[in-house]
């Protein structure tokens, strides 16, 4: 996979945490760069981006979602094939010599993605997105990457939370610039404690199997 990726983006903060410590003992790791979260704010920052000179390598998109099908659970993996716009109903392709790649390399299943331009935390919608776009995963930044970016782009995606759960309120926790608002972030947690729990355990398992898989895919 190494001559693959030229450089691998991720959102800010934990998620980027994970897949740096996934990439401390790689030799000739791939360029790490930390991204906002959400559409908005990714938006914003490719405009200002001066994307690297890829020289015949793509680009890796990899971080944390939600699953819509009941066979991918909390710290599971999966190459993203193509991508539906929720907002608009257009349909994206990753590059698909990449995402075989991924999936052979990290012995993950490929499918189909849905982007949102908010967290999906009602199990019903969930369901609705899954009976629209048959997909098996949702995010909030894979869209606007593919339609901004006129690369070679492979997404991998680690469920933090599953299809048949309640999340607590925070579909509106992230600003437009991709930060959170802890206080929304707080409000929604106290209001469900259980599904905040529930959550927070999730995202951890996440976290750790996102460093993994990024161990294993950049270490030869």
């Amino acid at each position: 996979m190494q001559d693959k990726v030229h450089t691998i983006l991720v959102p800010a903060g934990a998620e980027y945490r994970a897949v740096k410590r996934g990439l401390d003992k790689a030799q000739h790791a791939p360029q790490l760069v930390a991204i906002p979260a959400g559409p908005q704010g990714l938006e914003t920052f490719l405009r200002d981006w001066s994307m690297p000179e890829l020289g015949g390598k793509g680009l890796l998109l990899i971080g944390l979602g939600g699953s819509l099908v009941s066979k991918y659970r909390v710290g599971e993996a999966i190459a993203l094939e193509k991508i539906w716009n929720h907002a608009t109903g257009q349909i994206f392709e990753c590059d698909a010599e990449i995402t075989q790649w991924l999936a052979q390399r990290l012995t993950i299943e490929a499918g189909i993605g849905v982007a949102c331009d908010r967290i999906i935390t009602s199990a019903t919608e969930k369901q609705q997105l899954r009976d629209t776009y048959s997909a098996d995963v949702v995010d909030m930044e894979a869209a606007v990457l593919l339609k901004t970016l006129s690369a070679a782009v492979g997404i991998v995606r680690v469920i933090s939370d599953d299809c048949k759960s309640d999340l607590p309120d925070i579909g509106n926790a992230i600003t437009p610039d991709g930060s959170l608002r802890p206080v929304q972030l707080a409000i929604g947690f106290i209001q469900k404690p259980k599904a905040a729990i529930r959550l927070i355990s999730g995202s951890l398992t996440a976290l750790k199997a996102l460093e993994e898989l990024t161990r294993r895919a950049f270490l030869k």
